[in-house]
């Protein structure tokens, strides 16, 4: 309960005075504090470090400065110091200047603690955090200053810690108000990746992404804490919301070396997302080419993924990475992960471009960044396919992952001109025009989905069954 001056006790400590606008009919506070460090990106602690280091130093060198003036005057003053009064009090002043110098070989930042305060306001919870101690700047980010929040999807608002950091956030609030989910970033790189499919900028067009103003919904499945490291729940959760909010797409750039292809609960949810709720799933095949065999999961190694390898060309080539001799034509990069798999697929499905510049958050300090990957051409793919779907709902096409992955397959451009170069760049350069022609073209006929499977029997063999279709059919139940 707040006392009669509108204050309440903080966990750390400290007095936090409440917004008297605020509604709270219970007069109930829920409180905690969060070390604000583990919040934070390493690149980010890192610069905040940097930054209170500084100030922490000039306050320090003042400290020390006028400690040793007041030794100094008093040395100049007492010529001989007999009396034991005037010794302790000399040493109190040497011990001060000692101490000083002291702190700043000692000095170890923590972080701050932020305060945080949850309360229900009659209809909804709310949080505030108080980031005094961040900010570190006399009457910013006092708790009574901040604009509540509630839980990010049912106001879509979030807030900023301070200046000094810029670092964004959201937050959600579960259990009864007991517990209050603080999500940042853990790298700039989901920023990086949404730009590049959906960047508006109306004033600004050569900034656009490739599907400027395409509705995202952004899911976090990196963890901070696991060096941004996606988790089994953060999967679960992302594709839960996928499915609730009526995605069309989805893109996830993010993917790693497996043991089994196309095993697993996450693969097993996947299909049903694509089979049975008809979202189209785009994924990135990873970097870890020019190797065979060297495609990741879930998008180098789901057969109901849309696995997309990253494509450099000519002028990107000359132009972003200032080759002398740029190729004399578009390739696939070299970095970029091939197939095929363990259980025969090409593992690459289409290409697209794997290098953009493109946002990155305000944390950063910078508007943009470049970056490459299939982490990259993933997304290009995406804004890509999401060009494409917007089309097909304008004429009235029926859209689904089978249709739509058939005219991307069958449509991309050839990247080299050996049967192998698809273990590179799977069937392609993606063609969105071409595609939509495509589907235009057999908008009529039935999309037809199956599955092939070979058994094995006495010598073992090696197989690619993509080399066996010349075109792909899906079937729309």
């Amino acid at each position: 309960m707040a006392d009669d001056d509108g204050c309440i006790r903080g966990t750390s400590g400290a007095s936090l005075v409440v917004n008297s606008s605020w509604k709270n009919p219970s007069g109930e506070w829920h409180i905690g504090c969060k070390l604000i460090y583990e919040l934070f990106t390493n690149s980010l602690t890192d610069r905040i470090k940097k930054e209170r280091k500084k100030r922490w130093d000039e306050k320090n060198q003042k400290a020390v400065a006028e400690a040793v003036k007041q030794l100094n005057v008093f040395d100049k003053k007492h010529a001989k110091v007999d009396d034991i009064k005037l010794r302790n009090e000399r040493e109190d002043l040497q011990n001060r200047v000692d101490l000083l110098h002291k702190q700043a070989d000692i000095y170890d930042d923590k972080g701050p603690v932020i305060d945080a305060v949850v309360w229900h306001d009659g209809e909804v919870w709310r949080a505030a955090l108080d980031a005094q101690s961040l900010e570190d700047v006399s009457g910013c980010g006092k708790l009574e200053d901040f604009v509540p929040l509630t839980n990010y999807r049912t106001e879509r608002k979030y807030g900023i810690f301070s200046k000094l950091d810029a670092c964004a956030f959201v937050l959600n609030i579960y259990d009864g108000g007991n517990v209050l989910s603080i999500v940042t970033d853990c790298s700039p790189h989901g920023t990086h990746v949404a730009g590049i499919t959906a960047a508006y900028h109306p004033k600004e067009p050569l900034l656009n992404g490739v599907a400027p103003g395409a509705q995202l919904i952004s899911c976090k499945i990196g963890d901070s804490r696991l060096g941004s490291m996606e988790t089994g729940t953060g999967l679960v959760r992302a594709l839960i919301a996928a499915v609730e909010h009526k995605c069309d797409l989805i893109n996830m750039s993010y993917g790693e070396a497996t043991l089994l292809p196309d095993y697993g609960r996450f693969v097993d949810l996947v299909n049903e997302v694509v089979n049975k709720h008809r979202l189209i799933f785009i994924s990135s095949a990873g970097n870890n080419g020019p190797a065979l065999n060297t495609v990741g999961a879930p998008g180098g190694t789901t057969s109901s993924i849309i696995g997309v390898g990253a494509y450099v060309s000519r002028e990107m080539a000359a132009g972003a990475h200032n080759l002398v001799e740029a190729p004399p034509e578009g390739l696939e990069y070299t970095w970029s992960s091939r197939g095929p798999t363990a259980d025969g697929d090409l593992g690459v499905c289409i290409s697209a471009a794997g290098g953009a510049m493109a946002p990155v958050p305000t944390w950063t300090l910078q508007r943009r960044m470049f970056m490459n990957g299939t982490s990259m051409a993933s997304p290009c793919a995406c804004g890509g396919v999401a060009l494409l779907i917007s089309a097909m709902k304008a004429e009235g096409l029926p859209v689904s992952p089978y249709n739509v992955r058939e005219a991307l397959e069958n449509t991309s451009v050839p990247v080299g001109g050996s049967p192998e170069d698809k273990l590179s760049a799977g069937q392609g350069l993606m063609q969105v025009d071409k595609a939509y022609d495509y589907i235009q073209k057999l908008r009529d006929v039935p999309c037809v989905w199956y599955q092939i499977k070979i058994n094995q029997s006495g010598k073992s063999s090696r197989y690619i069954r993509s080399f066996c279709l010349s075109q792909k059919f899906a079937l729309s139940c």
